[in-house]
């Protein structure tokens, strides 16, 4: 990799890292304090308007901040990216990714909320990790799809964003679901906090050093040589 490819790619993963920690971070955390006020309300209204939050939180913050913070390093090897642009995409694919991945709990919620048997068990960390990496194998391209459209009117081979995005996400949700056994959640708020914006920062850097790697082939000029070895 070229010492320019090298420098986008180090300020894309620090980047995708600061964006979910300030913007998935921030929806976990508001997420965590209004939790105690939602449980006191009971019913299909009280699990479907938590649902409803947790996508507008989604878009507000994970989705918007996320789109910023990619754009501005973006902006630096794609001169012809219309400003905004990417931002309004970023923030268009997690609200349909959000979307899509609040449908399985809160099917569960309104079945338990609908039987009167208790709750269904947790599943196993290797169950668990399955149904995480399921996740994000779909919702992975959804994020990138909005992406996508921004992107093929300026690179080549642009579909490849799609499945960049899904093996990305595919290694990422484990990284949260799996994380979340580690917070403490019966500690103090702050704690809390502090655990969840270190889990979801932890998750961008991830995130972004795999489909950032597809990202430096992407913006590389046709005919652009191969880095000299020594």
């Amino acid at each position: 990799m070229h010492a320019r490819d090298t420098a986008f790619y180090r300020r894309w993963i620090l980047a995708n890292g600061l964006a979910e920690a300030a913007g998935l971070g921030t929806t976990f955390v508001a997420g965590r304090w209004v939790a105690p006020h939602l449980e006191r309300v009971t019913g299909v209204t009280a699990i479907l308007g938590g649902a409803l939050a947790a996508v507008l939180l989604g878009i507000l913050l994970e989705g918007v901040v996320v789109g910023v913070l990619q754009e501005r390093v973006l902006r630096q090897r794609l001169v012809d990216l219309r400003r905004g642009a990417w931002v309004l995409a970023t923030a268009a694919g997690a609200g349909l990714a959000w979307l899509l991945g609040m449908v399985p709990s809160t099917i569960m919620a309104l079945g338990t909320q609908a039987s009167s048997g208790p709750a269904p068990e947790e599943p196993g960390a290797l169950l668990k990790s399955a149904l995480a990496m399921g996740l994000g194998l779909v919702t992975g391209p959804i994020l990138g799809l909005a992406q996508w459209t921004v992107l093929r009117g300026l690179v080549p081979r642009a579909g490849r964003w799609l499945w960049a995005n899904a093996l990305a996400w595919a290694v990422g949700m484990p990284v949260i679901f799996l994380g979340m056994d580690l917070v403490p959640w019966t500690g103090p708020f702050g704690l809390v906090a502090i655990s969840l914006y270190l889990l979801c920062g932890v998750t961008g850097l991830v995130v972004g050093a795999i489909h950032g790697r597809v990202l430096v082939r992407l913006l590389e000029p046709p005919g652009h040589p191969p880095p000299s070895r020594p």
